[in-house]
């Protein structure tokens, strides 16, 4: 009996190992921190002083595979600030929080997710991929588009050179960083291309809001010259108050054996009422300590904003 029982553990503990090995799990995250001087800063008390160019994140994201070429995955991911402990908004997981499956034919996901092509191609002329004073946000999404939409429904497919992304996510739910946002009259909804041979990368992503009026349109494209990268977009759309705005950017930036030097331009305008809304142009570079490690300078300068012009930021990220 006592032979039995024995057999019944080992094969239990056999079992365990192999459901294991068909399942992963990876922690990661992002610690940034350092000094920061805001665009307009006199305009709001306390953005000036310690802060973080790119905001500090922990995550957690695993898939199982369940055979047959089908697997299931998730995303949860928390963002805080460095210098003080805090969550930098009400949601826990601001990041992301979405679960799926993936097969042969695509994934699709479930949750608080990235609009369709905003990481794909709005962030793709950005060398700053939309983090600290240097952001390029604005001119990527028109300040028409957000960045994530709560109770999403997305799906994703790559066949050889080519990638698509279509997303649906729920009416009438906030979807800013922070509590409370303006309420959404549609089910905000997005869809976006890519294609890619060799250096040559190509994208477009259009994005309905959820107002009753709102949308945006943006394209990119990205070239590789050695160890210089080049990146352009153009954007245009509506608001939810028939304001026409367009955009366009120019980006680039040169690696080098010790970091990364980085340019990038944007302009904004309201072309209904011939308007400028933003111009902007930042310079910075990364300092590699180490593949994770680097410290950052970045300068950036909008002609357009009502005070403090010129912002900066300096720090240290270490990545995991």
């Amino acid at each position: 009996m006592q032979y039995k029982n024995l057999l019944s553990a080992v094969a239990a503990t056999c079992s365990v190992g192999i459901a294991a090995a068909q399942s992963s799990v990876t922690v990661f995250g992002k610690l940034d921190s350092g000094y920061v001087n805001k665009i307009g800063s006199k305009m709001a008390r306390g953005d000036n002083g310690m802060g973080e160019g790119a905001q500090s994140r922990i995550g957690f994201r695993g898939t199982e595979d369940l055979g047959s070429g089908l697997s299931a995955f998730f995303w949860l991911e928390h963002r805080l600030r460095s210098n003080t402990g805090e969550s930098t908004a009400v949601r826990f997981w601001q990041g992301q929080s979405i679960v799926g499956l993936k097969g042969r034919w695509g994934s699709v996901s479930f949750g608080r997710d990235y609009v369709a092509g905003y990481v794909e191609v709005q962030m793709t002329p950005d060398p700053f991929i939309h983090t600290g004073v240097s952001s390029m946000v604005a001119f990527s999404n028109g300040n028409i588009g957000t960045v994530r939409n709560d109770g999403a429904v997305t799906y994703k497919l790559d066949v050889g050179t080519f990638g698509l992304q279509a997303q649906v996510a729920n009416a009438n739910s906030p979807n800013s960083t922070t509590l409370p946002a303006p309420m959404t009259v549609r089910r905000p909804k997005g869809l976006s291309l890519t294609y890619r041979a060799g250096p040559v990368y190509l994208g477009y992503a259009y994005e309905d809001p959820g107002g009753r009026h709102d949308h945006w349109h943006f394209a990119t494209a990205r070239t590789e010259v050695g160890a210089v990268t080049l990146a352009g977009g153009y954007g245009r759309g509506r608001t939810d108050a028939l304001e026409k705005r367009r955009s366009w950017i120019v980006g680039a930036h040169l690696s080098t054996s010790s970091g990364r030097l980085k340019l990038v331009y944007g302009d904004l305008e309201n072309t209904s009422g011939h308007q400028k809304i933003s111009r902007k142009y930042a310079v910075g570079y990364n300092h590699h300590l180490s593949k994770r490690s680097f410290l950052y300078v970045n300068v950036a300068r909008d002609t357009e904003a009502w005070a403090d012009k010129t912002g900066m930021d300096i720090g240290l990220q270490h990545n995991f």
